[in-house]
Formats: structure tokens, C-alpha cells, sequence
């Protein structure tokens, strides 16, 4: 609208000027006119034209910028869908071996509790074996004890029958020492009655023969009855205290 303003002036112009130098005829104004226009419509479309190719050229840049642009975004589209993709796979690993990781600590917690208990009872069953170790070694000990005092109890019952053969025999001594004593007196008596009637030095010499033998026995049957008194109260004594270690050997292997 500018330039068609721009136009009428300068036709006007021209107008003014032709009237001014010289009248032209109607045709020569028109074709003036028309050739005016034309040169004024050529620079138009050569300005136009230059536009337009600047305008093209603007716009195949553009489209190129566009192109790469869009390019680019595809690229990055795909590159990203393929680190979507990698990224919900890492997040199914992660969630997978999450999973996987509760498992096993939970399955370890449950060793451990286990191991514990476990533990527990070997060090029970170290502390029972220990004692049944030391039982076994207290009864075997015992054992060899109870044997040592099995084989002086049957020592014992074997002194204990000799202790009374021995007692036997210390009443039989005693018996005859009695049946001396008896003797010595009567022969006393008869040496006596022997003395008043004849007072010979033969019945005299063999009465003292007769009351020395006789005084001889005795002391000797004294000393022995001494010694079995002395060995029945050794072999008492002993008697006892093996009782006492058998009963004690009893006790123990009842418990």
C-alpha cells in the first residue's frame, strides 16, 4: 500500500512536469505511464525476488536446522527408550537380586541361629562328655579298688579262717594248759603225800624233774597264747577295716 502510494505521487509529479515543459498526447502519457509502472513493477519483483531467495535460503537452513533437529531428537528418542529399556531391566535385576539378598539374609539369620544352638549343645555335650570321661575313669578306678579290695576280702575271709583255726587252737592250748595246771597240783599233791611217807631224794629229784617240765610248757603255752592273742587282734583289726573299705566300695558302686 505504501509503495502504491509511493507511485501516484510520483505519477502526479510527472504529470506536472510533462504539463510544465511540454503537452504530450494521451498515448504518449499512457505508454509513459505503463513503462513507469513496469520498470517500477520489475524492481519490485527483483526485490521481491531477492527476498524470496533470501527467504528460501532461510528456510532450506531452516529446514536443515529442522531435519537435524528432528534427527537429533529421534536419535536421543531412541537412545533413550534404549536406556528406559536398560534401566527397567537394571531396576528388575536390582528388585530381583533385592529379593534374593532378603532371602539369603534371612537364610543366614537362620544359620546363625542355628550355629548358636548347634554351639550350645557341643559345649553341652563336651561338658557331658567330660564327665562321663571322668565317671568312667572314677569308676574304673573304683573298679580297680573295688578288685584290690575284693582280693584282701577274700585275703581277709582266708585270715579270718586261719584266725579261727588259730582260735581253735587257743582254746585246745588253753584247754591243755587248764589240763597242765590240773596236772601240776595233783602231782604237787602226790609229791607232797610221797614226801611224808618216805621223803626218799629219788621221788624228791623226779617230782622237780616233773614240776620244771611242767613249768616249762606253761610258760611256753603262755608265750603262744600271747602271740595268738597278739595275731587274733592284728587280724581283727584288719578284718574290720576291710569291712569298712567294702562297704565303702559298695556305696560307691550303687551310686
Amino acid at each position: 500500500m505504501n509503495k502504491m502510494g509511493f507511485f501516484r505521487r510520483s505519477k502526479t509529479k510527472e504529470e506536472s512536469k510533462a504539463q510544465t515543459e511540454e503537452v504530450k498526447s494521451p498515448q504518449e502519457l499512457e505508454k509513459e505511464r505503463v513503462q513507469n509502472e513496469l520498470e517500477y513493477l520489475k524492481k519490485e519483483v527483483q526485490s521481491k525476488t531477492e527476498n524470496l531467495n533470501s527467504v528460501s535460503q532461510k528456510l532450506a537452513t531452516v529446514k536443515e536446522e529442522y531435519d537435524s533437529v528432528i534427527s537429533e531428537l529421534m536419535s536421543s528418542k531412541k537412545e533413550w527408550n534404549e536406556k528406559k529399556e536398560l534401566f527397567e531391566s537394571m531396576k528388575k535385576d536390582y528388585e530381583e537380586i533385592s529379593s534374593k539378598l532378603g532371602t539369603a539374609k534371612s537364610q543366614l539369620l537362620s544359620i546363625q541361629s542355628e550355629h548358636k544352638k548347634i554351639k550350645i549343645d557341643f559345649e553341652k555335650y563336651q561338658k557331658a562328655k567330660a564327665q562321663l570321661d571322668s565317671i568312667k575313669s572314677d569308676i574304673e578306678k573304683n573298679k580297680t579298688e573295688f578288685q584290690s579290695l575284693k582280693s584282701q576280702t577274700s585275703e581277709a575271709q582266708s585270715k579270718l579262717e586261719e584266725r579261727n583255726l588259730l582260735k581253735e587252737e587257743y582254746e585246745q592250748l588253753k584247754s591243755k594248759i587248764e589240763q597242765a595246771k590240773k596236772e601240776l597240783k595233783f602231782t604237787e599233791s602226790q609229791i607232797y603225800s610221797a614226801g611224808k611217807k618216805d621223803s626218799s631224794k629219788q621221788v624228791i629229784e623226779a617230782a622237780s624233774a616233773m614240776v620244771a617240765s611242767a613249768n616249762s610248757k606253761l610258760r611256753v603255752s603262755q608265750k603262744e597264747i600271747e602271740v595268738l592273742k597278739q595275731t587274733l587282734e592284728n587280724e581283727r583289726r584288719a578284718h574290720e577295716e576291710t569291712k569298712k573299705q567294702l562297704e565303702a566300695a559298695k556305696s560307691i558302686k550303687k551310686n
